[in-house]
């Protein structure tokens, strides 16, 4: 497995060189039966026999894109073909204003030719190799490594937006639609930062089922892991092409390049990359490519609401915050002088004692009655067979008692008593 991997890694920092190579000195194909009439090439792919060419309507001189395969071609194959016709009949089914719709197709001696609404804009691979307005150099700042400045980060938030809000649109087909190869040369940027998604010759639609190939289709550097071992992919294995063009975008880094911000565990460290970049736009990125599509966003529309979330958080509180900086300076001051006033007022009062009422006469005070407490009854018994008749009463009355010498009958002398109840 490390030898796949570093095997892997160098080809991605060798490859990817053969689509920049134009040989602009071939003549041009005749298409004047057509209806049009050929400017100049915008494009080749070698491997796959196609020549995209930018041309106009001979009619009413409207600029196109006309993507020509052809069979004849030295290096041409048939996958060529079944991605210039698979292009064809997705174009037919999508209807979104950032995806270049689809005017007629053609066929040729020796192929067919594909007609596109042409964008008059340019690819953000330009855009990294010369920045052009509003995306401008002035907007680093230099200071040890390249610090983004707001405006760039904004722009480029931008960016991520509008090419995050086609996917969404793509993923809500029914089936889904996976683009397969989002790189900075399929993405068109215009003057007012509108994004365009172009070439959908390798997308794929999620009811298919795409066995494992013998030949990797994408570019290195931008595809999934599952899309290089030829996993089934899902709506996130897009988002990891698209976090993949937001990196090389933010560290202006060529898409030929990307193999250099890849460390040796083919994964990216952003912390590394961009040590300067906001922490929550670190935290998203790193979900964004994710090795494991398990730890990516689920869907485009998870992954856009989370970043517009940070753009709330971030951008416009310390935008604000700047603007008000005044504002809070000054609040700031007038509440450490209202302090110190009231710590100098506190200081000169001085320290008197609380009053204590002293009533002028002395109050009267009134003697507590004695609880009257009842008499306890004495008990009278009587004798069964006498008259001698006795009571029981306390020590205290029987001291002032007076006994009377009585006859007791006989029974009563030896202590025989018999008493009734009371």
């Amino acid at each position: 497995m490390p030898y796949l991997l570093t095997g892997l890694l160098s080809m991605i920092r060798t490859t990817n060189n053969a689509n920049s190579i134009f040989d602009n000195s071939l003549n041009f194909p005749d298409f004047s039966t057509e209806g049009y009439e050929i400017d100049y090439i915008l494009g080749r792919n070698f491997s796959g026999g196609r020549v995209t060419y930018k041309g106009r309507i001979l009619e009413t001189h409207e600029s196109v894109v006309i993507k020509q395969f052809q069979f004849a071609t030295v290096g041409a194959c048939w996958s060529g073909f079944t991605a210039l016709e698979r292009e064809l009949y997705l174009l037919q089914q999508l209807n979104h204003p950032r995806i270049p719709k689809c005017i007629e197709y053609f066929e040729t001696p020796t192929g067919f030719c594909l007609v596109q609404e042409y964008i008059d804009a340019c690819c953000l691979s330009d855009w990294i190799s010369s920045p052009q307005p509003p995306i401008k150099r002035e907007d680093f700042e230099e200071i040890g490594n390249k610090r983004l400045s707001l405006s760039k980060l904004a722009s480029i938030e931008k960016i991520a937006v509008g090419i995050l809000e086609i996917l969404v649109y793509l993923q809500q087909q029914v089936p889904s639609v996976i683009h397969r190869d989002i790189k900075p040369e399929n993405i068109l940027v215009d003057e007012e930062l509108n994004v365009y998604l172009v070439d959908f010759g390798l997308a794929q639609i999620s009811a298919e089922d795409m066995g494992a190939s013998t030949m990797v289709k994408g570019t290195l550097g931008f595809m999934s892991p599952e899309q290089i071992f030829g996993k089934p992919l899902t709506n996130a294995s897009d988002l990891y092409s698209v976090g993949a063009t937001l990196i090389c975008l933010l560290t202006q880094t060529p898409s030929q390049q990307i193999g250099n911000l890849i460390d040796d565990s083919v994964q990216f460290n952003i912390h590394q990359l961009l040590p300067e970049l906001n922490i929550h736009w670190v935290d998203w990125l790193e979900r964004m490519v994710a090795p494991n599509q398990a730890h990516r966003f689920p869907d485009a529309a998870t992954a856009l609401h989370s970043l517009l979330k940070i753009n709330t958080v971030d951008s416009t509180d310390i935008s604000k915050l700047q603007h008000n900086y005044p504002l809070v300076f000054a609040m700031s001051l007038m509440t450490f002088c209202l302090g110190f006033i009231s710590a100098q007022s506190l200081r000169s009062l001085e320290a008197k004692p609380l009053p204590v009422f002293v009533p002028a006469e002395e109050l009267p005070i009134r003697p507590i009655p004695r609880p009257r407490l009842k008499r306890r009854l004495s008990r009278v018994y009587t004798c069964v067979d006498c008259y001698l008749r006795y009571t029981v009463l306390r020590e205290e009355d029987l001291r002032n008692l007076n006994f009377e010498a009585t006859n007791p009958p006989a029974g009563a002398l030896y202590g025989k008593r018999y008493y009734s109840s009371p």
